[in-house]
């Protein structure tokens, strides 16, 4: 397959699959991988006395993924995407990501397919700490940004989730072992929910079946959209000194009590969740109106932080399929006079459409998003979005 089919026409799944998983080959295509760990000495033994498992694997990736799985060394079943555009990684990876924005509308069992194609190919189990654990696949910000947005859109999987800091563990900091982060799921959940639904890598899944025992129990590792921001702001591509290291595994004792207090709500708490990063990450700007006026003469200071209040809003209303819009790629922060000013008949219509089209330019994949959602491509995005107000 080629990135121009792929893009095009390749399912949810597949998408999901060849985001997580991508490097670049010499030959400038890309390779999506599984592999098999020598590591894991009796369980690797089976696999060389049964070469076929190499074929199997590679059937069950195929059929699932609609990719060509091969097996290409002793311990590795690869797909080959032919690079036709010749994208860089950071460019093909950026190009996924845009084509799985509108099937997000139509995901059935979401969370389950995500946690598929991050875990299923890479990573392994850790029966101590009872995680399975992958190493995030490519340092860019702009690669771990989609990263993070694809995983913030789930439900139930984004509480199951943990970040393993290498950057700041002794080893990494000395030079002895430079391994990346690494995401972390809980391992009897990951087994009972994902691994036993569909077997596609049976030498992953037979060590944790054979092992059953060892997985633990069901919990929620908890704060995981929290570590992340601290990833992102404070670790990603930084060298910290032993200070800033012991400051940041100070920072990491967090405790997050929101899915127990919406237990029969998991979208509510998603809905939170998102409305949060965004609070903390975008710039503290209203993108509607700040390059005609001042915040100070816009919002006020909150004593508690000493930051200027902002509003988070949905570029798509929120009332328009409210799951499906309810994507960081859609939200922007807004003054509260902008803010108010979007409320159907409080303000002209030649105000609300100048808002919406800083809204829209504020960001490239705020606008990618809208356009991904337009039914009607006759209509320009800002009156698209103007129709939408309720």
């Amino acid at each position: 397959m080629n990135t121009e089919n792929l893009l095009k026409k390749a399912s949810l799944e597949t998408l999901l699959a060849v985001f997580f998983n991508s490097s670049q080959k010499p030959n400038g295509n890309f390779a999506v991988q599984t592999n098999y760990r020598k590591g894991t000495s009796k369980y690797f033994e089976k696999i060389i006395l049964n070469p076929s498992s190499y074929q199997d694997t590679a059937k069950r990736l195929s059929k699932k993924y609609n990719l060509d799985f091969k097996q290409v060394s002793s311990t590795i079943v690869e797909a080959e995407i032919i690079n036709e555009r010749s994208y860089t990684l950071d460019e093909f990876t950026s190009a996924v990501y845009e084509s799985i924005l509108p099937k997000l509308t139509f995901a059935t069992n979401y969370d389950i397919e995500l946690a598929k194609a991050l875990f299923v190919f890479r990573g392994s189990p850790d029966f101590t700490l009872s995680f399975y654990s992958v190493d995030l696949k490519h340092p860019s910000e702009s690669y771990n940004d989609n990263l993070f947005k694809l995983l913030l859109s789930t439900d139930e999987l984004l509480s199951r989730l943990n970040l393993n800091f290498r950057e700041l563990q002794p080893e990494y900091v000395n030079g002895i072992a430079k391994r990346n982060t690494q995401i972390r799921i809980n391992l009897k959940w990951y087994y009972e929910n994902v691994a036993k639904t569909e077997i596609l890598n049976e030498f992953k899944y037979d060590v944790m079946a054979q092992n059953y025992t060892n997985l633990g129990e069901i919990r929620k590792p908890g704060s995981f959209e929290e570590r992340w921001i601290l990833y992102r702001q404070s670790i990603l591509n930084r060298q910290l000194s032993s200070s800033e290291i012991n400051s940041m595994r100070d920072a990491l004792n967090f405790t997050s009590k929101e899915a127990e207090e919406h237990p029969e709500n998991t979208f509510t708490v998603r809905n939170q969740k998102i409305v949060a990063y965004a609070r903390e990450t975008f710039a503290d700007i209203c993108v509607g109106c700040h390059h005609k006026y001042h915040i100070k003469d816009r919002s006020f200071l909150m004593p508690r932080n000493n930051r200027y209040y902002f509003e988070i809003n949905h570029v798509i209303p929120y009332a328009n399929d409210s799951k499906a819009v309810d994507v960081l790629d859609n939200l922007v922060k807004l003054c509260p006079i902008c803010h108010r000013a979007l409320t159907p008949n409080r303000a002209f219509p030649e105000l609300q459409k100048e808002i919406i089209k800083n809204e829209l330019d504020s960001r490239p994949e705020v606008k990618q998003f809208v356009l991904s959602k337009m039914p009607n491509p006759t209509l320009s995005p800002v009156d698209y979005i103007y129709g939408l107000l309720k």
